[in-house]
């Protein structure tokens, strides 16, 4: 299709600002909806459109961050709630959460059943907001609230570790949101228990979420341990529990530590392999008696990952949930 200037310009200008683009005049539109049909763009929303070869590009946070810009530059005035506000706040939202898929806008009227494409309304009542990077948002003892209420135990604890990980806020003020609202705010109170700013990263809180849930007592978040033959070495592990002379520990791995070179430090694989098989004697030599390794894909599908705790004698505290 013929170049359009015009075009490319705000295309490329939205790259930067790592947001999509839209049309501002007619001839904009009607420019950009030619090359949608000619499979040129994607269409995220009527009028809100990127290049396919940089979409694909983009993570699944990524992708909603990106839209999220999109709609607060089109709709300054709005507020965006729930995951969408969390995202916008820099908490850990898990990429298999389907809300990112669509921006959450927050309002005090009523909300028409359907899904108006890739904005979801959500009622939040009193409408407060904080701004964030320029972008209006629910407070985030509210965000939290929003997102344990509309969202699983499993997709909600990382976001909640993430928050008192980043100092941004506190669990009274959260406890403090859900005596306003006068109703059930269960599912805040259990995220309420097991929250531990310790928690790394999304991954880790995610393990813990499927250990908790399993009915396993909850276990220590980065205990360091100092290697006897050489004390300036210490290690920090996952995840810990001490019990009748047992000392199990838990790694949780992400392919990243394994592929991203600033997480390897310019290693190959073979030469961060070979440091964590250093690691794990150092860690024996302070005691630790059983070392298990888990990853992403097994707290997904997790019957393996339990049988692994019960051989190990990680102790229950109760029925799983």
């Amino acid at each position: 299709m013929k170049r359009n200037p015009e075009i490319e310009r705000i295309s490329d200008d939205a790259q930067q600002r790592h947001r999509y683009f839209f049309g501002a005049t007619p001839n904009q539109k009607r420019a950009m909806r030619k090359r949608w049909l000619a499979h040129e763009y994607v269409r995220l929303h009527p009028n809100i459109y990127t290049k396919n070869e940089y979409y694909q590009t983009l993570n699944p946070q990524e992708r909603a961050m990106h839209l999220i810009r999109t709609l607060a530059t089109k709709f300054p005035q709005k507020v965006f709630g729930a995951m969408s506000a969390a995202l916008v706040l820099g908490l850990e939202c898990p990429w298999y959460n389907a809300a990112l898929e669509h921006a959450q806008i927050a309002t005090e009227e009523s909300i028409p059943k359907h899904m108006q494409g890739v904005i979801e309304k959500i009622y939040v009542h009193p409408l407060t907001f904080v701004v964030h990077d320029g972008i209006r948002v629910t407070p985030p003892e509210r965000t939290l609230v929003d997102c344990a209420l509309r969202y699983s135990y499993n997709q909600s604890l990382g976001v909640f570790d993430s928050a008192l990980r980043a100092g941004i806020v506190n669990k009274q003020k959260i406890a403090e949101t859900c005596s306003s609202l006068h109703r059930d705010c269960s599912p805040v109170q259990k995220l309420l228990h097991d929250v531990d700013g310790k928690s790394e990263n999304g991954g880790e809180s995610l393990c813990r979420s499927v250990i908790l849930e399993a009915g396993f007592a909850r276990p220590e978040l980065q205990h360091e341990f100092r290697d006897p033959a050489n004390l300036r070495h210490t290690f920090r592990t996952d995840f810990l529990w001490v019990c009748n002379r047992k000392v199990v520990v838990l790694e949780y791995d992400g392919m990243q530590k394994y592929t991203d070179q600033h997480m390897t430090n310019g290693h190959d694989t073979r030469q961060v392999v070979y440091k964590e098989r250093k690691r794990e004697e150092a860690l024996r030599r302070a005691g630790v008696t059983s070392i298990l390794r888990t990853d992403y894909e097994e707290v997904m599908q997790p019957r393996s990952l339990i049988q692994k705790l019960i051989n190990s004698g990680v102790p229950m505290s109760h029925n799983p949930r």
